[in-house]
């Protein structure tokens, strides 16, 4: 008899119903959102979400009943997503169209989005939780409960980054029950599971690949006597991956957008991007945070090499992604949404001979019965004491909040509706500032956002000239390297002015903060060309408030 049998939550089909597996199920589900729920700690509805771009993602999926799937994206005047031309390239689309009901019923029922957020992204690791106890099932792995704890345990930055309202929740599920297809040799819904996982987030371009060339690879090297089903699942996987990419509503500018956002800005970048692209650097803190799972996986290791058992399909594909992703998290930390994950996963396959000899030996001391209850009730117990009362869940809550002042924005952005015109543009101080900036006020326009290649890989000397400008550091004269595609790199000498806020990027208004307090000095005292006018016309009366809002003469 394995340990997994032991188990109430691990019921196979002889042990239970159809009906039992869906209870199951439905409450493993609801455990995991209310984890995920846990971490968000305040859930009023104007507590706001964790996060920049998480605005950006409610605002689209609030416009989407109105506006539908947007070709252009006028509110960003000055960055592009293809190499040419003004298209625009949404690799969120599916994950808007996800959003919008419950951004819909939320906005209903509080006035706000922010709630629909959270009840998504907590439903999405419900999913994610539902599937790791079916995995875990399926192997035979021990029991859900004895895992349970330890899922609570994984690296704090896991569960803050899967707290942001974006695709990463639903991506790594749809990465898991892609999974769990393969496992069981489903092959048209590991094709379906494909087809829909590309269409919710363009990143399943690459990522489903990457599982299913671990699965064929670690099924090819144990030498499975199912060859013919082997190449019938990579046949229809590979099938479900064009059929995604050709059903996509933007496909035509897929291979472009996934070169500047992969290459250009994630792995390989060559200007100053946000922080989630940079390994860590500090290798002992990130052991520190890691140390539990890292710490469970050796065990198991130890564990397998002492048990000496071969190593099947399903756990040497996991050993292999286990690796992959933790190389690319030790290149860019927000790899640290998905290895965690396939970390445990892998810990919980390898460790699954032993785990059965110890079920057996229990069981010849203890009833089955009572061996049920007792690891359930210890399983929840221990992760109820680790969400309620360890510091690194305290940490996690610190971390999942709002860091910004919500009331302070809106009314700077309520300013500027009441005031410009439609379409005037704004110039930002950073460009991470848009997706809060558009989400309060779609009413105008805005300059650079999302990502800095967006403007950068398009034209390098206008993305000059807004770092000069926005870190007050005009005037200035500097060289700017641009990348031919025949020849050399070319270097053009440039002088960067003030007054390039007007004359190069056409805004009409500035929006400056706290941390940016040199520009607004320059602004300030620039009297001919801009004026503050919002919360005070004087800047001595202003300076220290949160956010200044300055109009731009014309010329």
């Amino acid at each position: 008899m394995s340990i997994d049998a032991l188990d109430p939550i691990a019921c196979g089909p002889i042990q239970s119903s159809r009906l039992r597996r869906v209870v199951t199920d439905f409450a493993i589900g609801v455990l995991g959102a209310g984890l995920m729920l846990m971490a968000y700690g305040s859930i009023a509805a104007t507590a706001g979400v964790p996060g920049n771009d998480s605005y950006y993602h409610l605002k689209l999926a609030e416009m989407l009943p109105n506006v539908g799937l947007v070709s252009e994206f006028p509110w960003l005047r000055f960055a592009y997503f293809t190499d040419q031309g003004q298209s625009f390239v949404s690799h969120h689309y599916g994950f808007h169209v996800l959003l919008a009901p419950f951004v819909g019923v939320s906005r209903w029922i509080t006035g706000e989005t922010f709630a629909g957020g959270r009840w998504a992204i907590a439903g999405c690791f419900g999913l994610i939780l539902i599937v790791f106890a079916r995995l875990i099932r399926h192997h035979g792995a021990g029991g859900f409960s004895l895992w349970l704890p330890l899922f609570a345990l994984l690296p704090f930055q896991f569960f803050t980054r899967h707290a942001f309202i974006r695709a990463i929740a639903p991506s790594l599920a749809f990465m898991l029950l892609l999974l769990l297809a393969l496992f069981h040799r489903r092959a048209k819904t590991a094709a379906l599971v494909i087809v829909l996982y590309i269409q919710l987030y363009m990143g399943g371009v690459l990522y489903a690949p990457l599982i299913v060339v671990a699965y064929f690879s670690a099924e090819l090297f144990t030498r499975t006597n199912d060859r013919k089903g082997l190449i019938r699942i990579t046949a229809w996987s590979i099938v479900g991956w064009l059929v995604g990419i050709l059903t996509h509503p933007y496909r035509h500018g897929m291979i472009e957008f996934l070169r500047l956002q992969v290459f250009g800005s994630g792995l390989s970048p060559d200007i100053p991007v946000g922080k989630e692209w940079k390994p860590y650097a500090d290798v002992w803190w990130f052991v520190q945070m890691s140390g539990v799972l890292i710490a469970v996986w050796l065990i198991a290791v130890i564990g397998r090499l002492r048990h000496g058992a071969r190593l099947t399909g399903p756990e040497l594909c996991l050993l292999l992604l286990n690796v992959a992703f933790g190389v690319l998290t030790a290149k860019a930390r927000r790899f640290i949404e998905y290895w965690p994950m396939f970390c445990l996963l892998s810990a919980a396959y390898l460790a699954s001979p032993w785990l059965a000899d110890c079920g057996r030996w229990l069981a010849e001391r203890i009833s089955p019965r009572r061996l049920r209850r007792t690891g359930l009730l210890a399983g929840l117990a221990a992760t109820a004491i680790i969400v309620t009362l360890s510091p690194m869940w305290q940490e996690i809550r610190n971390s999942s909040r709002c860091d910004y002042d919500l009331p302070a924005i809106r009314g700077a952005m309520n300013f500027l509706q009441e005031h410009s015109a439609p379409g005037d543009v704004v110039f930002t101080d950073d460009w991470d500032i848009f997706p809060l900036f558009f989400y309060f006020n779609s009413h105008n326009h805005y300059i650079v956002g999302l990502d800095p290649k967006f403007t950068h890989a398009r034209d390098p000397e206008l993305w000059e000239r807004y770092v000069k400008i926005s870190r007050g550091q005009t005037p200035a004269d500097l060289t700017v390297e641009s990348q031919s595609k025949t020849g050399p790199p070319e270097h053009k000498r440039i002088h960067v002015e003030l007054s390039d806020i007007r004359d190069h990027f056409g805004a009409k208004w500035v929006v400056t903060d706290r941390d940016h307090a040199a520009l607004a000095k320059q602004l300030a005292v620039a009297g001919n060309f801009a004026e503050l006018v919002y919360p005070a016309p004087r800047y001595e009366d202003a300076k220290d408030r949160p956010y200044l809002v300055f109009r731009i003469a014309p010329r």
